[in-house]
C-alpha cells in the first residue's frame, strides 16, 4: 500500500488527463452553443451530410442543374391529331417535328416518325385538337407491324367501341 500513495503521475500522464477533460469540455460547448445559424455558407461539404436528412425545403432545386437519369431519353416526339368520324381523314394538327405524318387505314391511325420508334415508349390519350372538352374514351397504341417509324393508334369510346377520335400522342426513345 504505501508503494501505491508515494507514486505520482507522470507529466506525460498529468498531460493526457488535461487533453482529455479540455476535449470533452470543448464538445460539449460546441454542442450547446453551435447551431445551424452559426454555420457559414459553403463550410458544410456533401460530405460531412448525414443520408436522409435533407428534404426539398432545405434544397433550392433551382441550382441542382441536370439529374444525370434525366438525359436518357435522347429523343422525344409527340402529335396532335385531329381524326374526325369518317375513314381515312386524320389529319395532323401540330407536332414536334417536321418529319411527322399521319395516315389513316383500317380503323387505325399510323402516326409516323423520321426515325425507327419500335424500340420507344409511346402513349396517347383521346384528347380534342383544339381547346373544346373532349367525349368520354381512351386510345390503344401500338408498334406498326408494318412500319418500325409508326405508332399505330385506335380511339375508342367510354364502352370500347372502336370510334374515330382526336387523339394525343408521346413518344419518348432511348
Amino acid at each position: 500500500m504505501s508503494l501505491l500513495k508515494n507514486r505520482r503521475p507522470s507529466a506525460a500522464m498529468v498531460v493526457a488527463v488535461i487533453a482529455l477533460i479540455a476535449a470533452l469540455a470543448g464538445t460539449a460547448y460546441a454542442a450547446k452553443t453551435i447551431n445551424g445559424a452559426l454555420i457559414q455558407k459553403g463550410t458544410v461539404t456533401a460530405g460531412k451530410v448525414k443520408k436522409k436528412t435533407l428534404t426539398g425545403y432545405q434544397i433550392n432545386t433551382n441550382k441542382l442543374g441536370v439529374v444525370p437519369a434525366a438525359k436518357r431519353a435522347s429523343h422525344t416526339y409527340w402529335a396532335v391529331v385531329h381524326n374526325p368520324a369518317s375513314p381515312s381523314n386524320a389529319t395532323l394538327t401540330r407536332a414536334s417535328d417536321a418529319g411527322i405524318s399521319v395516315s389513316e387505314a383500317g380503323g387505325a391511325v399510323n402516326v409516323i416518325f423520321p426515325a425507327n420508334v419500335s424500340v420507344c415508349a409511346d402513349v396517347a390519350g383521346r384528347n380534342n385538337d383544339g381547346t373544346g372538352t373532349p367525349a368520354a374514351g381512351y386510345a390503344n397504341t401500338n408498334t406498326s407491324p408494318a412500319n418500325p417509324n409508326a405508332i399505330e393508334v385506335h380511339t375508342r369510346d367510354k364502352d370500347g367501341t372502336n370510334e374515330d377520335s382526336d387523339f394525343h400522342l408521346i413518344v419518348v426513345c432511348p
